[in-house]
């Protein structure tokens, strides 16, 4: 599926946090009230909605009169696709440097998160 995924604009990944934040198909009324620092009209949000569906992220279910909307694509997975795109983008697929480039900024990754990056490279889980 990594392939036929593309980066999504904001407005899209916005929506996409949200379902993927609730775990269950959601109406279009639970979307729009879940989405904070927007001031979207109802028909925004429906144009994005369709957006998505016809990207294959989410998946339309019509129950009654209203429409409910499922994520097809896990979060997880978008989110290692995404990061991907960003270390082949930024970093020349380099994850030396990356990680140079978090460790440089000393406000970036505190003690505590150097810490369990050790351990999980230690223990091989990553």
């Amino acid at each position: 599926m990594e392939n036929l995924l593309k980066s999504l604009p904001d407005s899209e990944l916005k929506v996409m946090m949200v379902i993927w934040e609730k775990g269950e198909k959601m109406s279009t009324g639970e979307i729009l009230s879940n989405l904070k620092d927007t001031n979207w009209k109802l028909s925004t949000l429906q144009i994005i909605l369709g957006r998505l569906t016809e990207k294959g992220f989410l998946k339309n279910e019509k129950i009654g009169r209203y429409n409910y909307y499922s994520s097809l694509i896990a979060e997880g997975e978008y989110t290692q696709f995404e990061t991907k795109n960003f270390l082949k983008k930024m970093f020349n697929n380099s994850g030396k440097k990356l990680i140079a480039s978090l460790l440089e900024d000393e406000n970036t990754l505190t003690e505590e998160d150097i810490k369990e990056i050790r351990k999980m490279l230690n223990r091989g889980d990553v």
